[in-house]
């Protein structure tokens, strides 16, 4: 290799260094200007400006590397000789323009760097943060502190604990939840206990008043006891057909109170008299169970769809003891609900079951056997049954005294007739 090519590379190298040394200086701080004036640039470690000619070399000792032959005497260019040299420059540049490795840092930088980690590094204990590990490292998000979950009281009360509060805030919050649970607990196990005793009273109650649950104002089905009669009467009269006379009382008032013995039986109900023949009462008595004083399924039913809500009746006997007539007054819905009951009534009914009226008295063999006469009547809202017979169930002489009987028995009904005149009172007709 001649030297004229070996001091073309060394040339081109230098300057390739040279421009490296330029970009390269800058940025980490070093500063230096050329000499456009004298054509070459100066030292950037602060040296005396480079010669315009390098001397003449022997050809056998080489210069910075293994090359033959020496430099030309030619004016320097601007470039670094092949000298060592501890500044940025690390090696050639990589083929085919791939950016070189980044230059490592002199003492200088290397402590300015140092610096500003600390600074940074101030600046994050400071904000109660970690460090940051470089320029472009990102702060993480803060991860939720449990301490910030409970009360500040309790964080003042552990702001004298040292390095360990979590541990002491979370055994306060665990305590204070297990106490809550306790009070929770208490008060329901309290009205559990509440409800439990009105449970036991009310159970009480129904035990000694014999009042089904749930039964209030509503008719219920509740058949009388079995060992009852069951006579049907031999002679059946009735209409479900309402007279024009109980047109005012056609329908119970809302506020309506219920049957009362004393009233329907007081007064002039209390001896029925008609030419030679009387009727003296001897028992009366009221009930809210209307099923109670009738057997037959169907009747009973008849009667809870009716809504009777209260009866009342009476047992007669005549002067001589050879009559006994029983007198039932139901107080039901309205006139539809009174003609209702009268058809489950009729013994003639082939539809339904039968079924009839249970005897009030008890030691009177009529109306338990034997003949006996039954009428009904629509009034309205309520429904009367007149049942009379011969004290001794015996079938009537060939006389009238069965069929006056059974007249007289209907004057009983007295109190109703009142109840239409005070209705028509109220209406104004």
């Amino acid at each position: 290799m001649s030297r004229s090519d070996s001091a073309g590379r060394a040339g081109r190298r230098r300057a390739s260094r040279g421009r490296r040394h330029r970009d390269a200086a800058p940025a980490a701080g070093v500063a230096y200007q050329e000499d456009e004036e004298r054509g070459h640039g100066g030292d950037p470690r602060g040296g005396e400006p480079y010669p315009d000619s390098y001397p003449e070399r022997p050809a056998e000792e080489p210069y910075g590397g293994s090359y033959e032959g020496s430099y030309d005497d030619g004016p320097y260019d601007g470039s670094y000789d092949d000298g060592p040299y501890d500044g940025p420059y690390d090696g050639e540049p990589e083929e085919d323009g791939a950016p070189a490795e980044a230059a490592p840092l002199s003492k200088a930088e290397k402590r300015a760097e140092k610096k500003r980690r600390k600074r940074e590094q101030k600046r994050g204990k400071s904000a109660g943060g970690a460090p940051r590990r470089g320029r472009r490292a990102a702060a993480a998000p803060a991860a939720a502190d449990p301490v910030s979950r409970f009360s500040a009281s309790a964080l003042r009360k552990v702001s004298v604990l040292g390095d360990r509060p979590n541990q002491v805030v979370n055994n306060l919050a665990e305590q204070s939840v297990r106490k809550r649970g306790t009070v929770v607990l208490g008060i329901l196990l309290g009205l559990f206990g509440v409800a439990l005793v009105a449970l036991l009273g009310l159970l009480a109650y129904l035990l000694v008043s014999d009042t089904p649950i749930g039964s209030g104002d509503k008719p219920r089905l509740e058949m009388p006891e079995d060992g009852h009669s069951t006579l049907l009467p031999t002679v059946y009269q009735g209409s479900t057909e309402g007279q024009e006379i109980f047109d005012p009382i056609a329908t119970r008032a809302e506020d309506a109170p219920p049957l009362d013995a004393e009233k329907i039986f007081g007064g002039d109900a209390e001896k029925l008299e008609k030419d030679d023949f009387t009727f003296a009462l001897e028992d009366s008595e009221a009930t809210d169970t209307c099923t109670q004083w009738v057997w037959g399924e169907d009747l009973g039913q008849a009667l809870v769809d009716g809504g009777c809500t209260s009866a009342a009746r009476g047992v007669y006997q005549d002067e001589k003891g050879d009559y006994v007539a029983q007198f039932t007054l139901f107080d039901l819905a309205d006139a539809d609900s009174s003609a209702a009951v009268a058809e489950a009534l009729d013994p003639r009914n082939l539809e339904s079951d039968p079924g009839f009226l249970v005897p009030m008295q008890e030691d009177t063999k009529g109306l338990h056997e034997g003949y006996s006469q039954a009428s009904v009547q629509v009034m309205g809202h309520y429904l009367a049954v007149f049942w009379v017979a011969r004290t001794n169930g015996e079938e009537p002489d060939k006389d009238t005294s069965m069929a006056t009987a059974g007249v007289v028995a209907m004057d009983a009904a007295v109190w109703v007739y009142e109840e239409v005149s005070r209705a028509k009172d109220d209406g104004g007709e």
